[in-house]
């Protein structure tokens, strides 16, 4: 296969995993749209590394685990649509908190 094959190959790729990717994002924010207060569900179901934040039900961005899970864990919040790091965190509840902040949000409950 040549190089311009190739290419059309990994840029379908690529479509098709945002696709995906915005496919789940959707069914995670259509259950949090009736949340009161600041929630987070994960992305994917078997995993807990990347997690949709809403507070109200409003859609502010996600969190993610940089790394591996235990005591030392990192978890970063980033604001939607901006891919702009809030900061990292020991926690996913900590990334979530201080993202909210950063939307100008009172922090009710986490969950």
């Amino acid at each position: 296969m040549d190089d311009d094959a190739l290419e059309v190959i990994h840029q379908a790729e690529r479509i098709v995993w945002a696709a995906g990717w915005h496919l789940q994002e959707q069914q995670v924010l259509r259950r949090l749209a009736d949340t009161r207060g600041l929630a987070f569900a994960r992305l994917e179901s078997r995993s807990e590394v990347i997690q949709l934040v809403a507070y109200d039900g409003e859609h502010l961005g996600h969190v993610r685990r940089e790394g591996p899970s235990g005591p030392a864990e990192r978890w970063v919040a980033v604001l939607r649509r901006q891919a702009q790091r809030v900061g990292i965190y020991g926690s996913a509840a900590a990334a979530a908190a201080a993202l909210a902040r950063a939307c100008g949000k009172a922090t009710r409950s986490a969950g």
